[in-house]
């Protein structure tokens, strides 16, 4: 028999509802599966921790212009330069 029950974990035991351990008897064999729901947190990669370290805002001086504007820009250069 295979069957899929939900517990709680009160801190020494699996907990589960008494209307749901009915279907057991003993010797049946089971399956449990622990769903770790706690806050994991993420180690970070080394382009975040550079980007962490390095403010590149610091180097970086606006414009103002739009995309579209540079493009323009940029195509100008590359036409006037011969």
């Amino acid at each position: 028999m295979l069957a899929a029950v939900k517990g709680y974990y009160d801190g020494t035991q699996i907990v589960m509802d008494e209307e749901e351990r009915k279907h057991f008897t003993i010797g049946d064999e089971v399956i449990i599966t622990i769903l770790d729901k706690s806050n994991v947190q993420k180690t970070e990669t080394r382009a975040e921790k550079r980007k962490r370290i390095i403010n590149s805002d610091a180097y970086v001086i606006s414009t103002g212009r739009t995309a579209e504007e540079i493009d323009g820009y940029l195509k100008e250069l590359r036409d006037d330069r011969f």
